[in-house]
């Protein structure tokens, strides 16, 4: 029995041993992760209070960081970089695709100094003689007076390039001649009312450049004519003077103005009806003579006695002879 109670004893010491190494090792551990944490926390501090050190050094010594703005040399300017203030004129530039496209500089050699005060706008602004001298001659000294935009030169208003201005011989010409010389000659020679009561703006009305169609005016003088079959024998410029046209040049193309001639011709139907107008007609108003094609068909005696063969044939587009003779 005493043996026993002798062995439980010795466990019993035993097991407090262990128990009191356990709890050594746990409070051991526990002051570790203590001083670690106080590390982190610590770290994390000493961080943010770098941050905000360094943030109010910045804020402290703005003249500093202003002054380094200012250590490059700023690249010449690209006309996208003017364009981003100036976006209208850029962008007439873009569209106009004329010469001028190129830096702006080189026209603008002085901006942004333009001073109210001294009101310096014109002697600021590039003069167009500087490169162009004066194009059109001494009559238009005023480059803006037509081109009253640079950046788009060729927009043209016809308000102003209608004005009448005296030409090298001292008469009156419309201004839109100085350029277009051979179409302000032809206007001149053949008058007509696209001259005298149209003019240039009744047609090229939309913008400078513009080419109407006739058809846009006029009624097709048989159906299906397109604008190009118009100036086979039409120029608008001198609509009256018809230009020399083919031989296989439809009848009814000059049947539309000669309606009484070609309703002869095919109500009295003769050879001269299987003819093309303009086999004998080679230029408009030609009249040919007779003889050109048929020589002296009926004989020397008869055609020294009747000399005009149109005494007997009354008229070739209605045929036959004169039975009165």
């Amino acid at each position: 029995m005493k043996l026993k109670l002798k062995g439980m004893a010795v466990i019993a010491v035993l097991a407090s041993s262990f128990l009191f190494a356990a709890c050594a090792n746990q409070q051991a551990a526990d002051k570790k992760a203590e001083s670690t944490g106080a590390e982190t926390v610590a770290a994390a501090s000493g961080k943010t209070t770098a941050t905000a050190a360094a943030a109010a050094a910045e804020k402290t010594a703005p003249q500093a960081a202003g002054a380094a703005l200012y250590d490059e040399t700023p690249p010449p300017l690209k006309p996208v970089d003017c364009g981003r203030c100036h976006v209208n004129q850029f962008t007439d530039l873009k569209k106009s695709k004329t010469k001028h496209r190129f830096d702006c500089t080189r026209c603008h050699t002085q901006f942004h100094v333009y001073n109210p005060r001294k009101k310096n706008y014109d002697r600021i602004m590039p003069k167009c003689q500087r490169c162009h001298g004066l194009k059109h001659g001494e009559a238009f000294p005023n480059c803006m007076e037509c081109h009253q935009n640079p950046h788009s030169p060729r927009t043209i208003a016809f308000a102003q390039v209608e004005k009448k201005i005296k030409g090298k011989d001292g008469k009156p010409v419309v201004s839109c001649a100085v350029c277009h010389t051979s179409e302000g000659t032809e206007f001149a020679k053949y008058p007509t009312k696209h001259n005298v009561e149209v003019n240039c703006q009744g047609c090229h009305a939309d913008k400078h450049g513009y080419i109407p169609s006739c058809l846009d005016c006029h009624e097709p003088h048989v159906e299906g004519q397109v604008y190009k079959d118009c100036l086979v024998c039409h120029s608008p410029h001198s609509a009256k003077r018809i230009k020399k046209y083919p031989e296989d040049t439809p009848n009814k193309v000059c049947g539309s103005c000669h309606t009484q001639i070609y309703s002869n011709l095919q109500t009295n139907h003769t050879k001269h009806s299987e003819l093309h107008c303009a086999t004998c007609h080679v230029k408009h108003g030609q009249i040919p003579k007779c003889q050109q094609c048929h020589g002296l068909p009926h004989g020397k005696a008869l055609h020294k006695r009747f000399p005009n063969c149109l005494e007997c044939h009354k008229d070739p587009h209605n045929l036959p002879v004169n039975k009165n003779k």
